[in-house]
């Protein structure tokens, strides 16, 4: 039983080598194709670090986090649903060896879903003291399914290709007979608004923010790109 299944192994192996070789001996040509889109993110993750530091001791790290729950209610955001604590830490060690003082701190993370909300927070942060604010990532729910679509445009671009080199010399492509895809998603997340700074609030006054029309605000897009090579035959 054995030595039948051995020669078995052996005859498909000889078989597919065959296969493989015959291919290969076949003329073909390698082109890779790209193709990418733009899409607006609807997934931002916002980070806020609450430091009794920043209030030199007169509030605890526990009333920051009401004052903060409070705010973020207030505009529209679901603290239950959106808002999760990171980290939390302090400064005990440092107290040890300098006599410095004891602050804690608090890092969160804050989910909103386009570019207004995101200014909102910002805005509704700074105005209870709180500055250390920062987009930590941006995503699109949708991108798995738009880099599906963009890795047809990328196939059949690699292919046009192919015809471009094959058609002076009189010959057509055949079929594929290798195609690798590389994944290549790049986000651009310049950490900026469009018409606001993510870091500039603290320049404007309370009345210029009242007189900013926040519609014409949002985020850079997200470019979705991909890559493939591809074998194609010459016949």
């Amino acid at each position: 039983m054995k030595e039948l299944l051995l020669t078995l192994f052996l005859l498909f192996s000889i078989h597919s080598f065959s296969q493989d070789k015959n291919l290969i001996d076949k003329p073909f040509i390698e082109t890779s194709g790209k193709a990418d889109t733009l899409v607006m993110p609807d997934k931002i993750w916002i980070n806020v670090l609450v430091t009794e530091k920043d209030f030199k001791g007169k509030k605890s790290v526990e009333e920051l986090e009401q004052e903060m729950i409070q705010k973020l209610e207030s505009i529209g955001i679901n603290t239950q649903k959106d808002l999760t604590l990171n980290y939390m830490s302090s400064n005990f060690k440092n107290y040890l060896l300098k006599q410095t003082d004891i602050f804690k701190s608090k890092s969160y993370s804050i989910l909103v879903t386009n570019a207004k909300m995101t200014a909102k927070v910002f805005i509704g942060l700074e105005e209870i003291g709180i500055s250390n604010v920062r987009i930590d990532k941006i995503e699109n729910t949708e991108e798995k399914k738009i880099k599906l679509l963009i890795n047809a445009k990328a196939i059949l671009n690699a292919k046009k290709i192919a015809e471009s080199f094959a058609k002076p010399l009189n010959q057509k492509i055949g079929n594929a007979i290798q195609i690798s895809n590389l994944d290549d998603i790049t986000k651009l997340s310049t950490g900026m608004l469009r018409g606001i700074a993510v870091t500039g609030y603290s320049s404007k006054s309370d009345e210029d923010r009242s007189s900013n029309n926040d519609t014409n605000i949002e985020f850079e897009k997200i470019k979705i790109s991909t890559s493939v090579q591809a074998r194609f035959l010459l016949e």
